[in-house]
């Protein structure tokens, strides 16, 4: 899919579909409070799936907050008007057609939803990280226990199990103050995106296992599907966890295999290597180093700093999402 026709798909994502939604909630209803309610729950399973799978940075983070303060409004608005009509009335003609869409949609987001939210479960006993980054705040593009809003999780198909061990990593970008992780939607100078040339520290105390640094940063939206991890640092962690930081920028590595790591130590910079369509950190854990690939090895989840973060957490220097 073409970047042209991802920028359509998500500004109808992200604007036309939540302005439609708060119009329909704020539409009058002459029926009955209990359409208005059936309404209401529709919209807000809606509005809450959204809210847990879409990417905001792609034009702010701070678009979810302003989807619900407007749905807000018209739920008060359009509530004060059906509060006063009768519970219920029995739709006849096309009065049926919102109760029937409401009921509908309400029946088809319940199986999403539920899966986004088992997604915020951990799995397992994971590696306690400290957050690899220092300064500003920080997007989780994928991450949780449910590929519905970790894109990770694809690895546990058979067919792609020597890449198993990023099952439950984090891909993460940096936020502008605006909330946006880059100047424009996919910008070709890799100086516009956030987080390209972002110092990356170590988040466990350990020895360095691995590191690539000699490959090139890709210009958008150009992608190396055969070194996907990039320039890369691989670390262990305790007696049973590895954890690989990928993505680096071609000549930050700042460590060499061997050597003995602490928390906070620099090991290079986020850059837009590998298998990648834009700058980000890839971070993902597991119980040891894979034999095919880096990555071939049982997964492990984390927590960074006490928390298990998931699609649309917000970190900032503090290292506490929103």
């Amino acid at each position: 899919m073409s970047y042209r026709v991802i920028t359509v798909v998500n500004l109808v994502q992200l604007v036309l579909i939540p302005a439609l939604l708060v119009a329909w909630q704020a539409w009058e209803s002459t029926l009955s409070f209990g359409a208005w309610m059936l309404r209401t729950m529709a919209v807000g399973s809606l509005l809450l799936l959204m809210d847990r799978l879409l990417d905001w940075s792609f034009l702010s983070t701070w678009g979810r907050t302003v989807m619900w303060v407007l749905f807000g409004v018209a739920f008060i608005t359009s509530g004060v008007r059906a509060f006063r009509q009768p519970l219920w009335v029995r739709p006849e003609g096309r009065s049926w057609i919102p109760v029937v869409a409401s009921i509908l949609v309400i029946a088809g987001t319940a199986v999403p939803l539920a899966n986004s939210l088992r997604g915020l479960s951990v799995p397992g006993e994971p590696v306690a990280l400290t957050f690899p980054f220092r300064g500003g705040c920080f997007h989780i593009a994928h991450g949780g226990s449910r590929k519905i809003i970790n894109g990770h999780m694809k690895v546990a198909a058979p067919d792609l199990r020597a890449w198993r061990g990023q099952m439950w990593g984090l891909d993460v970008f940096k936020l502008y103050p605006m909330g946006n992780r880059a100047r424009g939607f996919f910008p070709e100078n890799l100086e516009d995106y956030a987080i390209f040339g972002e110092p990356v520290y170590a988040p466990c105390e350990g020895e360095v296992v691995a590191t690539e640094n000699e490959l090139p940063d890709l210009i958008p939206p150009d992608t190396d599907t055969v070194n996907k991890a990039g320039n890369y640092v691989l670390l262990t962690c305790g007696d049973e966890a590895v954890i690989l930081l990928a993505h680096l920028k071609q000549g930050s590595v700042a460590v060499r295999p061997g050597e003995w790591v602490t928390v906070g130590d620099r090991l290079g910079e986020i850059g837009n290597s590998g298998n990648t369509t834009e700058p980000h950190l890839h971070i993902s854990a597991q119980r040891d180093v894979g034999d095919e690939t880096i990555l071939d090895a049982e997964p492990r989840a984390m927590t960074f700093d006490g928390d298990w973060l998931v699609r649309n957490d917000v970190v900032c220097f503090d290292g506490k999402p929103d």
